[in-house]
């Protein structure tokens, strides 16, 4: 042991810390100058998970008939009614502006809708609203109420409120959709209309997008206040704040720079990376400062105490952040490209800044002046009389202790039961949040923004979608959706047929219906396309006229509720008595997202089994002792277990900013055990007895394993503070873990190595 600190002791040289740091400088000029061109990606089809076959038929279907999720909805109130002339001007010129903007495919406007009707002398269309005065307006209105279609799809059910759909360019990159977001913002603004709500991707990614940077850079900033505060409690010294604080910034600058000079752009998962390296990284740091100051207190020189730090931490620190690094690697497990990349990136933060410990922080330290008082024994600190007493309390309860963390254990075992997989398109963003409560609105008086597709397909080539029986099935299909899914403002080629029947029958509401001779039916059929225009037939029927879209609009009630409709609209389907080779398949951005949730769930949970698996390989090979593994890994069992059980007591469902945390979680909370164990390990080599050991360890890592979790929770506790339900969560439940881990490997880990490691009596 003493060849291997002098080994370590004659590299600690002035000049082998200047030319380190010489070198780490060059790096971080490369890197700094790399953050010029930090990119940020908002495009949420990435999340949908590539091992999906229902992403191919997703992305064949959307080259057929176009996105489902580009569009934007308008819309105006008015009181005491929306049937006002002047008001209806302003909304008409809207519509028409937005028609002009640039990326703007389509305006959809009841101010701009008729009704058709065909007669022997030609084809008229009548419009819906005729804006000439307020006398046509009345008699409009009466016939808009007496309509379904424009009513439900254009009107609220109050009469004050009006809505426009805007079909937006597909593919928009972040540029040309801020760009046109304030091109939109400025129709508005220009329209003189002064009650306007709007929805969708779009607009819902723009404010998102905003709103994110701002609370990141408030977190990141908060945590680095709130962990110097500590440090500077902790170690009552500048230097012991301004040392781990430059070294783990440098961590995080050292990432981004890479990511950027990789052509990486930050996704929204990758943007909470600074804010979790430089919490994470802060540990490896602290518990070498902590050893280094002991040391010094005990009239050691400098090279000499870090000489001690770091061959008694060295290998603790090394586990440690290998276990956190798998934590986030086992995200690989994921079919999701974006959580991929960050679980990748986070582990290798992780194990630059264990790196870094070990290169500037030493390189530092041998070049700052570190004032510590030598002639204060360890005896006389505060953290010793504390700790002595604590690791007493521990003995005297040891009979008592296990059997209340199991108590625990057993109880939050009971709630976990209570979990549930579920998530919302929208439940990222506060509730207060004025642009939430927009999408609220929209689904109180318009049904909803939440896209709804289902695709049909036609596998007998003597049948196309236009036959009579076939779109009579797709009707079925529509009332089902309409009358038990809730789907509102349903669109099909059935809406096509319906339409064109009433516009040969004089606008008779009556023959707003599928005609009941298939000879009539294919006369209908052989003038849509001529009647309803190439575009709008493409959007709705695939041209081979074996594939057809029935798409809607409808609240969103969360992935829970919607995979128990999908049942019963997959039994209804299973039950229809319907031409042979005719298939129903939903699809779309919604349906996709909430397989994603469900599938990540698991896949996640898999990752945990992965990473639980991988720690205790690790732990068996460093330990080399099926016992000490065992001990280890007990106490990090507790704090999954209740954290799930809480979990299931609070409500909070499982979905992806919940399942990833317990992977986290982990790999970050079995650090504190890896810490004392080690420690406890090298006091067994000294030849001390293993009652002396356990105590030495404790009272030597106690006060590091206490600040570093202090810390930690300093960090991560700030986020509960966010708005945003992803980084609320995160923040929550990861304090939530690693104080319990804290307690735990205090109250628990030392009765577990008295009792686990105890020599055996040979039996007589």
């Amino acid at each position: 042991m003493e060849a291997r600190i002098q080994r370590i002791e004659r590299l600690l040289t002035k000049r082998n810390a200047r030319l380190v740091l010489g070198l780490l400088g060059a790096l971080t000029v490369v890197f700094g100058l790399a953050l010029r061109n930090v990119r940020l990606d908002h495009d949420f089809e990435k999340f949908f998970p590539t091992d999906d076959p229902e992403l191919d038929r997703y992305l064949a279907f959307r080259e057929r008939f176009g996105n489902d999720n580009d569009m934007l909805l308008v819309a105006a109130t008015h009181t005491p009614t929306v049937f006002d002339q002047a008001f209806l001007h302003r909304f008409d010129s809207l519509a028409g502006a937005l028609g002009a903007v640039p990326d703007i495919d389509g305006v959809t406007s009841p101010t701009r809708l008729g009704d058709p009707r065909i007669t022997p002398i030609g084809a008229f269309n009548i419009p819906w609203l005729r804006l000439e005065s307020d006398s046509t307006l009345a008699v409009d209105s009466a016939r808009i109420w007496n309509d379904a279609r424009v009513r439900d799809g254009f009107f609220a059910p109050d009469g004050n409120s009006l809505l426009m759909v805007v079909q937006t360019a597909p593919g928009l990159s972040k540029e040309r959709s801020d760009a046109l977001m304030i091109r939109v913002d400025s129709a508005v603004t220009a329209s003189g209309l002064t009650d306007v709500r709007m929805g969708g991707r779009i607009h819902g990614q723009y404010w998102y997008i905003q709103k994110m940077q701002r609370e990141l850079a408030l977190f990141f900033t908060l945590s680095v206040v709130l962990l110097a505060i500590f440090l500077a409690v902790g170690f009552r010294t500048l230097w012991g704040v301004l040392v781990p604080i430059g070294v783990v910034g440098l961590t995080v600058l050292w990432q981004v720079g890479l990511i950027t000079l990789l052509g990486k752009p930050l996704s929204i998962l990758t943007m909470l990376l600074p804010t979790i390296l430089f919490v994470v990284g802060m540990s490896d740091v602290v518990h070498i400062l902590e050893r280094y100051i002991e040391c010094l207190r005990q009239g050691r020189s400098q090279a000499r105490s870090l000489a001690i730090a770091y061959y008694e931490v060295g290998l603790a620190t090394f586990l440690t952040s290998l276990t956190t690094a798998i934590g986030f690697a086992t995200l690989l497990t994921s079919g999701i490209p974006p959580i991929r990349e960050f679980g990748v990136y986070t582990a290798f933060g992780v194990m630059l800044a264990y790196a870094l410990a070990y290169t500037l922080l030493p390189a530092v330290l041998l070049l700052v002046r570190t004032p510590v008082a030598a002639a204060r024994p360890e005896t006389g600190t505060a953290w010793y009389g504390l700790l002595h007493r604590g690791f007493r309390w521990v003995v005297r309860k040891r009979r008592v202790l296990p059997w209340a963390f199991l108590a625990l254990m057993v109880a939050s075992a009971t709630q976990i039961s209570r979990l549930k997989v579920d998530n919302f398109l929208l439940e990222d963003w506060p509730e207060d949040d004025p642009q939430k409560q927009d999408y609220y609105w929209f689904e109180e008086h318009f049904g909803g923004v939440r896209p709804f597709e289902v695709e049909v397909a036609v596998d007998d080539s003597a049948r196309t979608v236009w036959d009579l029986d076939v779109l009579r099935s797709i009707e079925a299909v529509e009332g089902h959706l309409t009358e038990q899914y809730g789907v509102r403002a349903v669109i099909s080629p059935v809406t096509i047929v319906k339409t064109l029947n009433k516009a040969f029958n004089g606008g008779a509401d009556e023959f707003y219906a599928l005609p009941d001779d298939p000879e009539e039916c294919r006369k209908l059929v052989r003038r849509a396309e001529l009647f309803s225009g190439t575009q709008r037939m493409a959007t709705l029927v695939g041209t081979d006229k074996r594939t057809a879209r029935i798409t809607g609009r409808m609240k969103d009630e969360g992935g829970y509720v919607h995979r128990g409709r999908n049942a019963e609209l997959d039994a209804f389907i299973a039950a229809l008595d319907k031409p042979q080779g005719l298939r129903f398949a939903q699809t779309g951005m919604a349906y996709l997202i909430d397989r994603n949730n469900e599938k990540l769930s698991s896949q996640l949970i898999g990752g945990l089994s992965i990473a639980f698996v991988l720690i205790a390989a690790i732990m068996a090979r460093v330990f080399r002792s099926w016992r000490m593994t065992v001990i280890a890994l007990i106490p990090n069992i507790v704090p999954l277990v209740v954290v799930g059980g809480i979990m299931g007591l609070l409500g909070i469902d499982i979905k992806v900013s919940t399942a990833i945390i317990f992977t986290i979680a982990f790999g970050i909370a079995v650090d504190d055990t890896i810490h004392m164990l080690g420690k406890l390990r090298i006091e067994l080599m000294k030849g001390r007895s293993l009652a002396y050991a356990t105590k030495r360890a404790f009272m030597s890592t106690g006060k590091a394993l206490i600040i570093t979790t202090i810390m930690l929770l300093s960090g991560f506790i700030s986020l509960v503070f966010s708005g945003f339900a992803s980084v609320y969560y995160m923040g929550l439940l990861v304090s939530i873990t690693l104080a319990m881990a804290l307690v735990a490997d205090l109250l628990l880990l030392p009765i577990l190595v008295l009792w686990g490691l105890r020599p055996r009596r040979a039996k007589a």
